[in-house]
């Protein structure tokens, strides 16, 4: 029986390590199998590498091919869900999540795909419930956490969003957008001190033409030396920043 990787960022030589099972090894009447699934294996690596490089519309076309190989490969429907989510392709995004959910009703990344396409509806409370859904069956994915306390800070619910997004900024020190959606919850929270801190933290990580460094910029300079009753409200071109998209990587077959 196949069994799936519940956890994210492996690297993708990873995919064809020594316990793999290999087409030549196989028992009479096997290989044939074993290569068709060699074959979608190595689609699926050409698919999170240009997944993780941002180019989606080859990353849909080999998440394709690996699924026309594997129709059962359950990541591959979760990452090509993801990537036509964020080509804006919802409807069928969830047509893929639909048929993993079918065979793994218990696999966090679905739940959190599902808040991703939620969320891009604007449907906030399907969004949340989904992500902590995710959340409670994987407690440290930075992915989840990041994009759940983005969705809660949207709400006005600073409190949780603080918490989840501290964690999920601790548990990504690179990451950008963690920085900034931690900044966002301490500003509105009034707790300039803290939020300039965390502005100054995006700064650092983010690339040199971020479209959001101006803004930031901007409120920084505002915060600077200004007690909070000073501080005026959130600048409306800063939001919520989520992550960059780390595809589900797959399990050495069994």
């Amino acid at each position: 029986m196949r069994r799936r990787p519940l956890i994210l960022a492996i690297a993708l030589s990873g995919l064809a390590g020594p316990g793999a099972l290999r087409a030549e090894d196989a028992a009479p009447g096997e290989g044939d199998r074993l290569r068709v699934l060699e074959a979608s294996a190595a689609d699926f690596a050409v698919a999170a590498a240009a997944h993780r490089r941002g180019d989606l519309a080859a990353a849909v076309e080999a998440y394709r091919n690996a699924l026309a190989k594997d129709a059962g490969f359950v990541e591959a429907q979760v990452n090509l869900a993801r990537a036509l989510a964020d080509l804006g392709q919802l409807d069928e995004a969830d047509g893929w999540l639909d048929r993993a959910l079918a065979q793994r009703p218990d696999y966090y990344a679905v739940f959190k795909v599902q808040g991703l396409v939620a969320l891009r509806r604007g449907q906030a409370e399907l969004g949340v419930e989904a992500l902590t859904r995710a959340r409670r069956l994987r407690p440290d994915d930075p992915e989840c956490l990041t994009n759940l306390g983005a969705a809660l800070l949207g709400q006005g619910r600073l409190a949780e969003a603080s918490e989840v997004l501290a964690r999920g900024a601790k548990l990504a020190p690179s990451s950008p957008g963690a920085a900034l959606n931690l900044a966002l919850a301490r500003d509105r929270a009034s707790d300039p001190g803290r939020a300039a801190y965390h502005y100054k933290r995006f700064l650092a990580l983010a690339p040199a033409d971020h479209p959001l460094r101006p803004p930031v910029e901007q409120r920084l300079a505002e915060l600077g030396g200004a007690s909070p009753s000073a501080v005026s409200a959130e600048p409306p071109r800063l939001r919520a920043e989520p992550p960059a998209p780390d595809p589900e990587t797959r399990e050495q077959e069994q």
